[in-house]
């Protein structure tokens, strides 16, 4: 089995599959916003509402977009060694890179969806160009100091009280609820970018982009943590290495999964945001370690393939489950905005991904790269194909 070959496979596949877990993860936000109004909601929910719930804050909720930016790590390495081959600059073309990643980000969050993490992803790979040049080991210490800093909060936040939500919070989400369930584009639009529990704008809105810089902060480690599994080759010859993806399961599932577990089943205490920083990561690189023993051991099924589809295609994917699931709850769609429950969520979640898992198959037998993808590609290589200049010359 070819090792290149089986190595951006097995990637491709994975980041397919984390873009499940993020897909039933934002229905959330989808059917609810950013801002708690499941809390509201939730005395309508069904038995069935409240066990579905329970299972994704432990098994999906803040354990898959670590993987995404796992993998945006480990991508900026491989990114960086293919243009160095090339004898290009890395600097140059992943800052590029970066910035229209920025501006994408920007406009999805601004004219779609409030949920996005592009803008902070492109924001932060400026940063991490300084990382470039480490070696394994100061990748790995830098990784450790930033998971202690996470441990140290969360063990912090158990003692703290939670203030509980606002007067003012409270009508902030009763509108919301009518803007989104009821209201125009525009309204939506309007309601989006210059609304928030915090105040109006334009302080709110400043106050607001810090607050979710500061929040994306917490996927650091994991992007430094990429990129050591790309230095240090932890995905390369993947056969060699299933005691090591097994050993990794083992241990990092059942600690992650407690971790997740602990709001539910002991309360009295505020275990909540332990749970997210650094139960969500630990959760997330059990699943890697997971997904990377299933594959090494399925080997290249089509199943398989389907995912790799999916990943090969992600920022588009990525892009179209919001635009998707934003015509299916806002008021300029069907306006499902807070109107279904979560188990209903998760089914529409779903079958949204299973229409992604079966069609996007088909796109790359006829095309190399989703259309985002492509023109990123263009933009960062400065070509019309997408290719880097100098491989015209090899």
């Amino acid at each position: 089995m070819n090792t290149s070959g089986t190595r951006l496979q097995l990637i491709d596949a994975m980041r397919g599959f984390s873009l499940l877990g993020i897909i039933i993860a934002n229905m959330l936000i989808f059917q609810y916003g950013s801002w708690g109004l499941i809390d509201i909601q939730s005395a309508s929910f069904t038995r069935l509402d409240h066990i579905v719930n329970g299972l994704l804050e432990v098994l999906v909720v803040g354990s898959f977009m670590p993987i995404f930016a796992l993998l945006f790590g480990f991508g900026i390495v491989k990114m960086k060694d293919s243009l160095e081959r090339k004898q290009l600059s890395p600097y140059t073309h992943l800052s590029r890179r970066f910035l229209l990643l920025m501006l994408i980000g920007m406009v999805h969050a601004f004219f779609i969806w409030e949920g996005d993490i592009l803008t902070y992803y492109g924001l932060f790979g400026f940063g991490l160009l300084l990382y470039l040049r480490c070696r394994p080991n100061t990748l790995l210490v830098w990784t450790s100091i930033g998971f202690g800093v996470l441990l140290l909060i969360g063990l912090v936040s158990v003692i703290i009280p939670d203030p509980g939500s606002s007067m003012a919070e409270e009508q902030y989400l009763q509108h919301m609820l009518t803007v989104y369930s009821q209201g125009s584009y525009l309204d939506i639009l309007l309601h989006r970018n210059t609304e928030t529990p915090l105040g109006s704008f334009p302080f709110s809105f400043v106050l607001m982009f810090l607050l979710l810089a500061m929040t994306s902060l917490l996927y650091i480690p994991m992007f430094w943590l990429g990129m050591y599994m790309a230095k240090t080759g932890v995905f390369e010859q993947a056969n060699a290495k299933r005691s090591l993806y097994a050993r990794g399961t083992l241990i990092l599932l059942p600690l992650g999964l407690i971790l997740k577990a602990l709001p539910l089943f002991m309360p009295v205490l505020e275990w909540e945001t332990l749970a997210v920083l650094v139960g969500g990561p630990m959760l997330a690189i059990g699943y890697v370690f997971a997904f990377a023993w299933l594959y090494v051991n399925v080997g290249e099924r089509r199943w398989m393939n389907h995912f790799a589809a999916v990943g090969k295609l992600s920022l588009s994917n990525y892009l179209l489950q919001s635009l998707i699931s934003t015509t299916l709850f806002y008021g300029y769609g069907f306006g499902w905005f807070g109107q279904f429950g979560v188990a209903a969520g998760t089914c529409i979640a779903l079958a949204i991904y299973m229409l992604q898992w079966l069609l996007s198959p088909l796109y790359v037998r006829r095309y190399s790269y989703g259309p985002v993808e492509k023109l990123l590609r263009m933009w960062t290589n400065l070509s019309r194909s997408g290719q880097p200049k100098a491989a015209f010359f090899e």
